[in-house]
């Protein structure tokens, strides 16, 4: 492996012929082997084969080769590193932009199954995936990386949540978790509603930007008795607590709000920065109702 993967291995690897290889090599410059000094051949590193699976999804999805390889030389490249081991894994906040970096849907599955089938999925969320998910945000802020690689991120978190959210049981106390008016990044309240659902609470997620109306309309139609909402900017705040107007006037009796601005929303409770620790507050509260009727 010191000597490098050879052409025609790479060119497996990557789904490319070796002519189309050696046209983006000589051409664009994207890829530079080393002649090996024990075989004498030459030889592509890991790094070489990222690099060359970017460009050719680049090119597949109808970008021209010389303004793909443009963007694959921009593009920060990944090391010939050994992959951290599971503990090292959670802690690794840059490994989801390096996967989504280079649109491989494979790599980026299989970076979402090995951290997040941890034997504490709670644990993972917490300290590999939220924060993860904010490094993403601001690779995208930096423009290390452009705004449809964090959507191609998004979009592969929120599927692998929902299948957590699916495996779970539902035979528990009803909650309702979904975000108000003009929020409209939920990762961390589908995360949240999947550590209700793994308490056996039966959630009913009713997703991003939900407006004023449909929560009045929800209310009236599920009659639920604990609300979960969401206050990550400060501007959620004042739609938070609209919702929470709406949901009191309609009888509901308990609400909560999470997020780092949840202490800014006056009509609910406030629950802790912790998923964990918020679901079982909200746990409890419910099985506290319960006894009480």
């Amino acid at each position: 492996m010191s000597d490098g993967l050879r052409i025609g291995q790479v060119a497996r690897v990557v789904g490319i012929p070796t002519t189309t290889l050696r046209a983006w090599e000589k051409r664009y410059g994207i890829v530079v082997p080393v002649r090996s000094g024990s075989s004498g051949y030459r030889g592509y590193l890991p790094a070489d084969v990222d690099r060359l699976r970017h460009m050719r999804a680049l090119v597949e999805s109808g970008i021209a080769p010389n303004r793909a390889a443009a963007i694959v030389a921009t593009t920060p490249r990944v090391e010939d590193v050994s992959g951290p081991r599971p503990q090292e894994l959670l802690d690794d906040h840059d490994a989801l932009v390096r996967a989504g970096a280079y649109y491989d849907g494979a790599a980026l599955d299989a970076l979402l199954d090995e951290a997040l089938t941890e034997p504490d999925v709670e644990e993972a969320l917490e300290r590999w995936l939220l924060p993860s998910m904010r490094v993403v945000g601001e690779a995208w802020a930096s423009e290390r990386i452009p705004v449809l690689v964090e959507h191609y991120i998004a979009a592969a978190v929120m599927r692998r949540l929902g299948r957590l959210f699916d495996a779970a049981p539902a035979v528990g106390p009803r909650v309702v978790v979904g975000l108000p008016p003009d929020c409209h990044h939920e990762i961390a309240a589908l995360a949240f509603a999947v550590c209700l659902r793994r308490r056996g609470v039966d959630v009913l997620y009713a997703g991003a930007d939900v407006p004023l109306e449909s929560w009045r309309r929800l209310a009236a139609e599920w009659a639920p008795r604990t609300v979960v909402t969401v206050a990550t900017m400060a501007d959620d705040a004042v739609n938070a607590d609209a919702v929470c107007a709406v949901l009191k006037d309609a009888g509901v009796p308990q609400m909560y709000v999470g997020g780092t601005h949840a202490v800014d929303v006056p009509s609910a409770i406030p629950l802790p920065l912790s998923l964990s620790a918020s679901a079982d507050v909200v746990v409890a509260s419910r099985l506290r109702s319960r006894s009480r009727r």
